[in-house]
């Protein structure tokens, strides 16, 4: 095969591979085929060929139409997936010159994502514009963009649940270390300095490492790892920063307590508490004694009251409470277990 064949191999394929992402219901096994073929750097120049010439086609298919309707030429039946692709990858090869020589002139401009963030201690529900629904944390901050392949977004800082509206068109939650796609479901990410926690609340989501071979544990990950997994409800995936991956099982039944202004401990250290704790208020809980950081705790408490949750913990731990402008002081108050 010469090199014109197979560039016109790829266009044709590339075409096919477009016709099938504009599908109301194309499903999420298709976008990881498409991911597969699109690796290779030859098929992603190709379909990005395909997409630059589409409004041209566009608008020819349009004024054609607009002389049939003129003649009234009888309606031809609908055409097949294949002789979409064809003609597409026919006029993608006439205008790829073109095309490419007007991206090197001047390569487009992204368009600028959209930004929604929340205070510390503020609850907040945006609807995007395609009708999902993102409900942001305390002190959580997002961006989202749009392109004709998938809805973007990424988790800047924070916690948020994604209830995604089924559009056919991927659903991505990039954070930290970790690549969430989706296409109608309901889940959760929550962004922690230590990694990233995924739970999955409704319907289906494949999560992978969003760059597996810069993470150091990458080499270890076993194969099921390495291609992702795909969650059911109720699972949690949690990836930390290094790569090591935890898959657990949580009670949805409920839906998360942040959303009722509650955190729930369960054998976490004192140290995990405060830090999840002081995400919800301006008052900060400091415990500066190590081996009383390390005592660890369970329990439901409001998120928003670290006075009431300190006051509990007089009764559970040997700790004094000492208030300094905005900060709650945990010390010892007598010898912690070694």
């Amino acid at each position: 095969m010469n090199d014109n064949d197979e560039e016109t191999g790829r266009l044709e394929a590339a075409a096919l591979w477009y016709g099938d992402l504009q599908a109301p219901d194309v499903d999420l096994a298709t976008w990881d085929a498409f991911r597969v073929w699109e690796r290779d750097p030859r098929n992603a120049a190709a379909f990005r060929q395909i997409e630059a010439s589409v409004p041209i086609i566009d608008r020819s298919l349009r004024l054609r139409t607009a002389a049939a309707d003129v003649t009234t030429v009888p309606a031809k039946p609908r055409r097949s997936r294949r002789t979409v692709g064809a003609a597409l990858a026919t006029a993608a090869a006439v205008l790829a010159l073109g095309a490419a020589l007007l991206l090197n002139l001047r390569a487009p401009e992204l368009p600028s994502p959209l930004t929604y963030a929340s205070d510390v201690g503020e609850q907040r529900s945006v609807m995007l514009i395609d009708g999902s629904v993102v409900t942001l944390n305390t002190d959580t901050a997002i961006a989202i963009l749009y392109t004709s392949r998938e809805r973007h977004v990424s988790l800047e800082r924070g916690q948020a649940i994604f209830e995604v509206a089924r559009t056919g068109v991927p659903f991505v939650v990039e954070a930290g270390a970790s690549r969430t796609r989706a296409i109608g479901t309901a889940f959760e990410v929550y962004l922690k300095p230590s990694g990233v926690a995924i739970t999955l609340l409704e319907g289906s989501v494949h999560v992978t490492a969003s760059e597996e071979d810069s993470l150091p544990n990458s080499e270890r990950l076993d194969p099921d790892e390495r291609r992702g997994r795909r969650l059911a409800p109720g699972d949690r995936l949690s990836i930390a920063a290094d790569g090591t991956q935890v898959l657990s099982q949580v009670d949805i039944t409920t839906g998360p307590t942040w959303r009722q202004g509650i955190v729930q401990f369960d054998n976490v250290t004192l140290e995990e508490a405060a830090a999840e704790l002081n995400r919800y208020s301006d008052t900060k809980i400091i415990v500066p004694d190590a081996r009383l950081a390390s005592e660890r705790i369970s329990g439901t408490f409001q998120a928003d009251a670290p006075a009431d949750f300190a006051a509990n913990l007089v009764l559970m731990l040997p700790v004094t409470i000492e208030e300094i402008d905005s900060q709650i002081l945990l010390v010892p108050s007598g010898p912690t277990q070694p």
